[in-house]
């Protein structure tokens, strides 16, 4: 297998990838990893790899390649996908990016292409497996539409899947350039939710849609309410417009009533973030950036009653698997494939799209006046088995990319 990833082993960033790794390579024999922009990240590998997976560096420079030909094609592809996309100011303002982007992935095609070659490898006994459905897909469609390689799978989460409804603060972004090109020419697409399947339904067939769930690892259930009967609220993400986490302390200054709220993350809305708490009766710890098995073993180590996440966009949130794998509810938004995990009366409880104040405070006081808190701890729990259990999840992944 040739894994495309952005940085991964580099930096500290999709560390999920890590995670599915040891299947993988379970599954084949060899897995090697190219990491498209490690460049940008220190050389040196953070994450530990299994004997059987290797790394490679194949950045080309763009002024190495002859690039008569790529623009030729990048000119005819950019006036089809002008027509098609719905975004069409953006589509022209951000030209010269685009081209840039079409440039990178053709040389580090050609980079690939030349491994394969030097390496005696036969790309008919591998298979090619891009991570995101973003750049790295680019570049392996680049590949097909050329000969280079007869076909290709890869995952698709949220940044690199939604193009017209994905909620940024800033709509730059999302540059997801060459879109129907990358449905054209992959062979299948794993999307990591429901709502990317049928979004990716509405302009790719359906027997390239295979909806995959990603996983988190049982670290145990969450230990029951100690003898001081505080309401723990916990949430974590990044500290920003997109997250919205002083919501979280408005709603809790409002109901006023004792709670300890503890926030793991950081970004550049901290200072907003305390200052949203206005009750003396709210306690407020702003963990910070925290390591994700401290996360983990603060889950499994101190009693949680309830996980709010706000978040204006969100894929299938990783944090909210890891909460209801301790057996903790959550709050979410209806929006993308959140409801998939949050089940309102179920699992937890849905907040609509444009929610108010008053209904995230409406949710909060569900769980904090609930006479069955132990249902939905135990609901939490299984949905979480039946559906985002990392071990079965990624051993069934891996099996399924053994068959092509």
């Amino acid at each position: 297998m040739i894994l495309l990833s952005k940085q991964f082993p580099f930096g500290n960033k999709e560390q999920y990838i890590s995670h599915e790794l040891k299947y993988l390579a379970e599954k084949f024999e060899r897995v090697i990893i190219y990491p498209q922009d490690h460049f940008m990240v220190n050389d040196k590998i953070t994450f530990d790899l299994p004997a059987n997976c290797e790394v490679v560096d194949l950045n080309q420079k763009v002024d190495s390649i002859n690039k008569l030909w790529p623009t030729l094609v990048f000119l005819v592809l950019y006036v089809r996908e002008f027509f098609q996309t719905k975004k069409k100011t953006w589509w022209l303002k951000n030209a010269r990016k685009f081209y840039f982007t079409w440039l990178t992935q053709w040389s580090l095609s050609n980079g690939l292409a030349r491994y394969i070659r030097n390496n005696n490898l036969s790309s008919d006994q591998l298979i090619f497996y891009s991570y995101w459905f973003s750049n790295s897909a680019v570049c392996l469609s680049i590949m097909k539409m050329r000969g280079l390689i007869s076909g290709f799978v890869c995952r698709a989460h949220a940044l690199d899947l939604y193009h017209e409804d994905w909620k940024a603060p800033d709509p730059n972004i999302v540059s997801l350039p060459f879109r129907y090109f990358k449905q054209r020419r992959v062979t299948k697409v794993f999307p990591i939710s429901k709502h990317g399947s049928d979004y990716l339904l509405q302009s790719m067939s359906a027997h390239k849609l295979e909806k995959r769930y990603l996983g988190v690892f049982d670290f145990g259930l969450n230990p029951p309410q100690a003898a001081s009967n505080e309401f723990v609220v916990v949430s974590c993400s990044g500290v920003d417009e997109r997250k919205r986490i002083h919501l979280i302390g408005q709603a809790l200054s409002n109901i006023n009533k004792p709670v300890r709220w503890i926030h793991f993350g950081d970004g550049p809305l901290k200072q907003r973030a305390i200052e949203s708490v206005t009750a003396a009766s709210v306690i407020f710890e702003y963990r910070g950036q925290t390591p994700n098995p401290d996360i983990r073993k603060f889950y499994a180590e101190n009693h949680v009653d309830l996980f709010i996440n706000v978040s204006l966009s969100e894929g299938l949130p990783v944090a909210i698997m890891e909460c209801m794998s301790h057996g903790i509810p959550a709050i979410g938004v209806q929006d993308f494939g959140t409801s998939e995990i949050v089940i309102s009366d179920y699992s937890g409880q849905l907040l609509p799209q444009g929610f108010t104040l008053g209904d995230l405070e409406a949710g909060i006081l569900f769980f904090m006046n609930a006479s069955n808190p132990g249902t939905f701890r135990q609901n939490a729990r299984t949905h979480f088995e039946n559906y985002f259990n990392a071990d079965k999840n990624y051993r069934q992944f891996a099996l399924r990319l053994s068959e092509f």
